[in-house]
């Protein structure tokens, strides 16, 4: 990467780059606590600079840099946690006759003796956290692979926390039992190795409830005790019983209790146990290192991004890999919102795990097949009508469902490796009318999102209007947490023209991947769609990054300055916009008044 690229990442993080890649006596910081013998200079310099060009290839936006470093510094939490715990506190604390389904949301719910107890005691510092659990490392080469991405996720400032999982190769036998215990420490000495701290924890962190046989319970004293001391935590998937029998725990039921565990101790009341008072977690990722590369299901369709409230059935019913899909909804509905999933191959180059773990966008192939010929006619129609074409970043995906294998040509080029990333997400509702809305609650979301006084009359009279023309389409997600509209525009000598009125999400919903969620649920109604945004709008960028061309409207003395935007789909057969239609579009879209005051 060009020294160039380096400083425009910087400056547009608004932080110094040494504060992503912690050095000297940062406890943070690991490969600083090798020995000078353990290592020569120049390998050493080779790891720094391939762990500062992963970082740099995941180019987040200005908000995500910023806010993966805020959670990694240890003084403040990320937002949308802290308000959803402190939303939590405060259900806790009415009578259950006020409290709704629709109020709760998932997660861990603060008791109303936790309430209490979080409004006397001080806040902790958070630690940033990752769980991986790990499906095997029998591939040449895994063991080294997965070594260095958990070397590079200590060093970038998280502490991950692996489980080395039984996939089947190890039974309850001595042979079964010595071939986990050598798997645990050969990983350890990968991360050794690769300028890493780890610790190798064979028994003791699995218990059955004496009370409850059937419940098994993780004693997370060792694992905060062994980030406390800077160390990555590798467990083994064993489990002595009351009868002192060595047990090998199945994936999922491992899984679950250390998810469980960890969920217990993210609160910013309580210190983790084992910290020595020193923090608690802030789990941000659940990484899932196995055989394939994602989930996929019929027809190896490839699923790059799964809400799995509202698609789980539906992905289910057809996934190449139900265990694994089943150990992720089971995992994501313990931990809090904010946490996000990822299903990745072990074989996975560390860098593009790294990716998920910074941004909080689903990551597709990183170089792309040209477009077809009949969508490159268009382009070139688009610039000659004096529209510019605009093309998103190359490496970032769009969130809707592909087609993984496709037919090779001279213009395609073989997808590399992928992830799928996912949420536990929110329930959909859709609505073509009004009336079937909670118009109070939509209008106190509208305002809430875009800080401003939604003038209420004026926009809800249009929606009625175009309900009987064009018709109109409204998605809400979750407790009315975000919601996108959207309106059949008239359009001369064409089909009403999709236009996104509105795309709203609650301030406490960031950080949940609502807005990933709403985009995904937008591209399955509207195959192709268009929009505006003020000129000045924050949120610009997240729309260069998933149109398919933008325009900027001339600038005229006194009035608004617009950028129209559209995206097209690529799935054959369905709807894509021409120029006259993008042209007519832009002309509608300049006569909508205003919505707030």
């Amino acid at each position: 990467m060009q020294a160039h690229g380096v400083r425009v990442f910087v400056k547009r993080a608004g932080v110094q780059l040494h504060r992503l890649i912690p050095s000297g006596q940062n406890r943070f910081s690991t490969a600083s606590s090798a020995s000078p013998e353990s290592e020569t200079g120049a390998h050493h310099k080779q790891r720094e600079r391939e762990l500062i060009l992963s970082v740099l290839s995941t180019v987040p936006s200005p908000r995500e840099a910023r806010k993966f470093l805020n959670s990694v510094s240890g003084n403040e939490t990320m937002r949308s946690q802290r308000e959803f715990e402190e939303r939590q506190a405060r259900l806790a604390t009415e009578e259950p006759t006020m409290r709704t389904p629709g109020q709760l949301v998932p997660g861990e719910i603060l008791h109303s003796e936790r309430a209490a107890e979080a409004r006397e005691t001080e806040a902790v510092p958070r630690r940033l956290t990752a769980s991986v659990f790990i499906d095997g490392l029998e591939s040449p080469g895994a063991c080294e692979r997965t070594g260095k991405l958990l070397a590079q996720i200590q060093r970038i400032g998280v502490s991950p926390v692996v489980l080395l999982a039984n996939n089947g190769s190890a039974d309850a036998t001595c042979g079964g039992y010595r071939s986990i215990i050598r798997q645990v420490h050969q990983l350890a000495d990968a991360v050794e190795r690769e300028g890493g701290k780890a610790r190798p924890i064979n028994e003791g962190v699995f218990f059955n409830n004496p009370y409850d046989r059937t419940d098994l319970t993780v004693d997370p004293e060792l694992i905060g005790a062994a980030i406390a001391q800077g160390h990555t935590p590798i467990i083994s998937p064993l489990m002595a019983d009351a009868e002192l029998q060595v047990k090998v725990l199945k994936p999922r039921v491992a899984a679950a209790a250390v998810a469980r565990a960890l969920a217990q101790s993210t609160s910013t009341r309580h210190a983790m146990a084992g910290s020595g008072g020193a923090f608690s977690l802030l789990v941000a990722r659940l990484i899932l290192l196995g055989g394939a590369d994602g989930l996929t299901g019929e027809g190896n369709v490839f699923h790059r991004f799964v809400n799995l409230e509202e698609y789980y059935a539906e992905v289910a019913a057809a996934c190449a890999q139900p265990d694994v899909l089943e150990l992720m909804r089971t995992c994501l509905a313990i931990l809090p919102p904010t946490a996000a999933g990822i299903v990745a191959s072990v074989d996975s180059d560390p860098s593009l795990v790294l990716k998920g773990l910074i941004s909080e966008r689903p990551v597709a192939t990183q170089q792309r097949a040209r477009r077809n010929q009949g969508v490159a006619q268009q382009g070139q129609a688009v610039r000659r009508a004096g529209i510019p074409s605009y093309r998103p970043l190359p490496n970032y995906p769009f969130v809707d469902i592909g087609v993984r294998d496709v037919a090779k040509t001279a213009d395609v080029v073989e997808a590399p490796t992928q992830f799928t990333l996912l949420r536990h997400g929110f329930q959909i509702q859709r609505h073509k009318k009004l009336d079937t809305c909670n118009v109070p609650r939509l209008r106190s979301l509208l305002e809430s999102s875009f800080k401003r006084t939604l003038d209420a009359g004026q926009y809800f009279e249009r929606l009625r209007q175009l309900q009987s023309a064009g018709g109109v389409e409204i998605i809400v997600a979750g407790d009315y947490q975000g919601a996108v509209i959207v309106t059949h525009e008239a359009v001369a000598g064409a089909e009403s023209l999709p236009y996104l009125d509105k795309f709203a999400v609650l301030p406490s919903a960031q950080g949940t991947g609502m807005a990933d969620i709403l985009w995904a649920q937008l591209r399955r109604t509207c195959p192709s769609c268009m929009w505006r945004s003020r000129n000045d709008n924050g949120v610009n960028k997240w729309y260069f990054d998933r149109s398919s061309g933008h325009v900027r409207a001339p600038a005229q003395p006194g009035a608004t300055q617009w950028v129209f935007f559209w995206y097209q789909s690529s799935v054959p057969g369905q709807r894509t916009l021409t120029v006259d239609e993008i042209q007519s579009g832009i002309a509608v879209s300049q006569k909508i008044a205003p919505s707030f005051v």
